[in-house]
């Protein structure tokens, strides 16, 4: 009976002053009662509400039934009425979340329509107040209120892509770049858990911009589109004093939604999204989704980043460079697999426990641990978790000075190869410690590390300047001269610095690494991409790759090097065996997913293509490779689905592209008319026009081309052809099997090019 005594307040109280019949009333509570047995009920509730609340807090009239304002007050009646006054502000603030939520009467079924219609309304017009108060404050130009409505909104609506771009947008006019690209990975998350799809194309896009640029404040968006929401009311308080009206209320939470209150199952995947976005939720999908398991290797293991417990936030380069040196170190562990830095680096906020961590990397034991630094002095903690279990299987702690660092990386090695009965592979690891003595060199090395994933022009040369700095410090220390040369290559390959200055520099970097140590795996591994990409030395690179992989047979890098080598040979079935592996090793890398996915593509494996290429994008939507942005057209789903003759879908997801590519709005405009009035052909001159523009009339010729041999330009085709040949741009390794020249595959021209580069084709 207490629930149908809410549930009576709660009628009334929404009717905001109007009468309810009886009848009502009712039908609504008692359903499956008879009328001559529900009055009775009715007054039974009534008598016990008047005794507990106060004997005029509810008024007759006949049959109707009105709460009595003077004796009961109702926040949800103050909400609305505010509203309608226009008094946002306070209403809004005294909003906490949905209507009666949690509230069931399971045996009233109309009363459950009547609160869920009403729950949907209250809610309706709190996130269009909101939304007003938001856009009032952008347009005055008062950002850090702005920031403070449309984070209320997306609390409540965390699903609008519209409310986030707001948001991302606020959060960079006033400064907070980093909470901007915060919130843009925990509206993916919460997309991809939900409803398994990604964010809209603005907001990816405009996230990259914020990684890469220095943005203005940008132009507002278009007014948010939002389904319905929901909102609250709840129990009154206890009996009231005598004279003084009760109160049955929305509660207040001064004005904070109540998601960041309550944690409802939308508002705990806000809290942890930040860790699954880089890749968890993205390679394997939600609730069923997800590949069938394969069982982890016994003997496998994944690092994660080592928790920087020092005193100045600046350290976490070296706890992250600590933990990427243990990976290195356990990679020469004997039987031992270890998962690749950038999917465990992936898994930095460790919210997940050591069970789901273990089946996402394949692995079947955790490493995790901490460091704090305070000045010379080191205090490492480590332990080693079960996967399966979840249970401890060692944990240590190491004090020791910043000096012997290298020695601390090898005893934890060597102890986590004793808690898994393994052994150190003979004289690697001690070898690699031994090459460095300066400090700071090993410092400045560890902050290169620290930038060197991102292909952005400055992420890259800072990165390298790093590097430049220890080998000054330094000279004979060869992993710099390696980190160094494994920088440079992307720098070329996607044209951050010119290919001969690039070659050149190159070349001298690999050179000095091999000759500071001819048994570092990663020598071999950029001496292997010199020789392929560079020299088109097929034979040599092959022989160096393997040899990498040979010094060390955890390095995924080496493996994604040599499916390319694979691949340029048009050996696909070994191309697509090396890169699995690769994978296996780094599962969340999402340029090897991307380059697996051209392999299946290349040998006509359509479907596997397409499931690679969907993982790559949630991995990553703005790679280079995926974008279109080096030597290649975008790698992705829209050449399956031009192969596979869906020209709509292809031409969608091409438009997708170059939005990701900042086109403005009347390039993808123009794109869209050229393929309505002239097809494929049109399409494709129209993308040629937005390429030239966005690489200054200079494309990479290579791209050009495949862009002419989709209009089928014969003349056009070549000359850029050629000049890439004279170029010897680095993308030309594979064009005995791309597929985007597959119309001019007799053409003897491009025979005489992959006579003279001694390439195989088709």
């Amino acid at each position: 009976m207490q629930g149908r005594r809410l549930a009576l307040l709660a009628l009334l109280a929404l009717a905001r002053g109007r009468s309810i019949t009886r009848d009502k009333v009712i039908a609504l509570l008692w359903p499956e009662s008879g009328t001559e047995r529900a009055r009775p009920q009715l007054s039974d509730t009534l008598y016990i509400l008047r005794g507990a609340v106060g004997e005029d807090v509810v008024r007759s009239a006949g049959d109707d039934l009105a709460l009595n304002p003077e004796a009961i007050t109702s926040d949800v009646a103050a909400f609305e009425r505010l509203l309608d006054e226009g008094q946002l502000e306070p209403a809004v603030g005294l909003f906490a979340g949905p209507l009666l939520d949690g509230f069931h009467l399971s045996d009233a079924v109309e009363f459950e329509h009547w609160l869920d219609a009403e729950r949907a309304r209250l809610g309706q017009r709190y996130a269009a107040a909101l939304e007003s108060l938001a856009a009032n404050s952008d347009a005055r130009d008062q950002y850090a209120a702005a920031v403070g409505w449309w984070r209320k909104l997306a609390a409540v609506d965390p699903y609008n892509s519209g409310v986030a771009l707001r948001l991302m947008r606020a959060l960079d006019a006033v400064g907070d770049r980093a909470g901007a690209l915060r919130y843009a990975r925990v509206h993916a998350a919460l997309l991809q858990e939900e409803f398994d799809a990604a964010p809209d194309a603005e907001v990816t896009a405009f996230a990259e911009r914020l990684r890469i640029e220095q943005p203005s404040r940008p132009a507002a968006v278009p007014a948010v589109v939002r389904p319905a929401h929901s909102t609250a009311l709840v129990e009154p308080d206890s009996p009231a004093n005598a004279g003084t009206p009760a109160t049955t209320d929305v509660p207040s939470n001064g004005g904070e939604p109540a998601a960041e209150k309550r944690p409802t199952r939308a508002y705990v995947w806000a809290a942890a999204a930040l860790l699954l976005v880089l890749g968890i939720l993205g390679v394997y999908g939600v609730r069923g989704a997800r590949p069938a398991s394969r069982a982890p290797a016994e003997r496998s293991v994944g690092v994660l980043p080592f928790i920087n417990m020092s005193a100045d936030p600046q350290n976490a380069y070296f706890s992250d460079g600590l933990s990427e040196q243990i990976i290195a170190e356990l990679s020469r562990i004997d039987g031992l697999r270890v998962a690749a830095r950038t999917s465990s680096f992936a898994l930095r906020e460790r919210t997940l426990d050591a069970r789901a961590i273990g089946d996402t990397l394949g692995v079947a034991a955790v490493l995790e641990g901490s460091v704090r630094r305070d000045g010379h002095h080191l205090r490492v903690t480590t332990q080693l978790i079960d996967a399966a279990t979840g249970y401890h299987i060692w944990s240590d702690e190491y004090d020791r000075e910043l000096q012997d660092v290298f020695a601390l990386q090898q005893e934890i090695a060597a102890a986590i190869a004793g808690a898994l009965e393994l052994r150190l592979a003979s004289g690697g690891a001690a070898k690699r410690a031994r090459r460095v003595r300066d400090l700071e060199a090993y410092d400045v090395y560890l902050r290169g590390l620290y930038l060197r994933n991102s292909l952005s022009t400055s992420a890259l040369q800072q990165a390298a300047d790093f590097f430049d700095r220890a080998i000054e410090l330094e000279p004979d220390f060869a992993l710099a001269w390696a980190a160094k040369a494994s920088v440079v290559a992307p720098m070329i390959y996607f044209g951050h610095v010119p290919q001969e200055q690039g070659v050149a520099e190159l070349r001298v970097l690999v050179a000095r690494a091999m000759e500071l140590d001819a048994t570092l795996g990663e020598a071999y591994a950029a001496l292997g991409i010199l020789k392929l990409f560079f020299d088109w030395d097929w034979d040599g690179a092959e022989h160096a790759l393997r040899r990498a992989i040979e010094l060390n047979p955890n390095d995924p890098h080496a493996y994604h090097h040599l499916a390319n080598c694979m691949h340029a040979m048009g050996r696909l079935e070994e191309a697509v065996a090396a890169r699995k592996r690769s994978v296996e090793l780094d599962p969340l890398n999402p340029r090897t997913r991307i380059t697996l996915g051209s392999d299946y593509f290349v040998a006509g494996d359509h479907e596997r293509a397409a499931a690679e290429y969907r993982r790559a994008s949630q991995l990553d939507p703005v790679s280079p490779l995926a974008l279109g942005l080096g030597p290649s057209l975008p790698r992705g789903l829209a050449e399956v689905y031009l192969a596979q003759g869906r020209n709509d879908e292809a031409v969608e997801e091409y438009v997708r592209i170059a939005t990701l590519r900042a086109a403005s709005t009347s390039e993808l405009h123009a794109i869209r008319a050229a393929y309505a009035t002239s097809g494929l052909p049109g399409f494709w001159r129209s993308w040629l026009d937005m390429d030239l523009r966005q690489s200054a009339g200079n494309p990479n010729p290579l791209r050009a081309a495949a862009i002419w041999a989709q209009m089928g330009d014969t003349a056009q085709i070549f000359h850029w052809l050629d000049r890439a040949y004279a170029e010897r741009n680095p993308g030309l390794i594979y064009l005995g099997f791309e597929p985007a020249f597959e119309n001019v595959r007799a053409h003897p021209r491009l025979a005489r090019i992959l006579s003279e580069m001694k390439l195989p084709t088709r």
